[in-house]
C-alpha cells in the first residue's frame, strides 16, 4: 500500500501540468480504432476526488494516508487532482490538459464483471517516446467510472511481443489474463480512479 500511496502521489503532481480538453482523433498514433467492449465507456467523464478516496480506502489505505491526500488536495488544488477528466472514444482515453495524456487500450476482455486488458500510457501523447505499459480494469457502477490501474515502472521492454505485434483492441480472455501476477516485479499496485460521467 506504500507503493501505491507514492505512486498516487505522483500521479497528482503530473496533473498539475494539466487543463485544456484534447481530441482523440489527433493523437500521433492515428483516429481511435471502435470496440464494441469499450462502449458502454464512451463520452467525457470528470474525475471525483472524494469517491477515488473512498475506493482508496475500501483497497486498505490507513486513514493517515487517506487523510494526506485530502489534505495535499484542498491545500494545493492546482497539484491535488489525482487524475485528469478524460473523454474515452473507442480504445483512446485522452486526459484534458496542456499535456494530454492518453491511454491506448488493447487485449481488452470481460473478466469478474469488469472490462480488464492492457493500456499504453502516455503522459504526455505527443511524446510517443514517453511511454509506459499499463493494466487496467475498467467498470460502471452507480453511474460513474471505475478504472483501475496497475503501471509498469520505465519504459516497455523493447522485445515486449505487445510492442512489436499491436494487439487489437479485444483480444485475450479471463482464462489467460495475468493482470493479477504480471510477469517482473516493477509493477506498481493496483489504484483506482473514479469518475462521474459529464452532464
Amino acid at each position: 500500500m506504500r507503493k501505491l500511496f507514492q505512486f498516487i502521489c505522483i500521479s497528482m503532481l503530473f496533473v498539475a501540468l494539466i487543463g485544456c480538453e484534447s481530441d482523440a482523433d489527433r493523437g500521433p498514433f492515428g483516429p481511435a480504432e471502435k470496440s464494441a467492449l469499450l462502449a458502454p465507456f464512451a463520452g467525457e467523464w470528470i474525475f471525483d476526488s472524494e469517491k477515488t478516496l473512498e475506493a482508496l480506502k475500501s483497497a486498505g489505505a490507513t486513514d493517515k494516508q487517506i487523510e494526506g491526500l485530502r489534505k495535499l488536495g484542498t491545500e494545493n488544488p492546482l497539484v491535488g487532482q489525482m487524475h485528469a477528466n478524460m473523454k474515452i472514444t473507442g480504445d483512446v482515453a485522452v486526459g484534458t490538459g496542456d499535456l494530454s495524456s492518453e491511454y491506448r487500450f488493447f487485449a481488452m476482455h470481460s473478466h469478474d464483471k469488469k472490462v480488464c486488458g492492457k493500456a499504453w500510457h502516455h503522459e504526455d501523447r505527443f511524446d510517443p517516446g514517453d511511454m509506459s505499459k499499463c493494466y487496467v480494469r475498467l467498470m460502471i457502477k452507480d453511474s460513474n467510472l471505475y478504472m483501475d490501474v496497475k503501471m509498469k515502472d520505465g519504459y516497455p521492454d523493447s522485445d515486449d511481443p505487445d510492442l512489436r505485434s499491436s494487439p487489437p483492441p479485444e483480444g485475450g480472455s479471463a482464462a489467460n489474463c495475468n493482470a493479477e501476477n504480471p510477469a517482473g516485479s516493477d509493477w506498481s499496485e493496483w489504484a483506482t480512479y473514479v469518475f462521474s460521467r459529464k452532464q
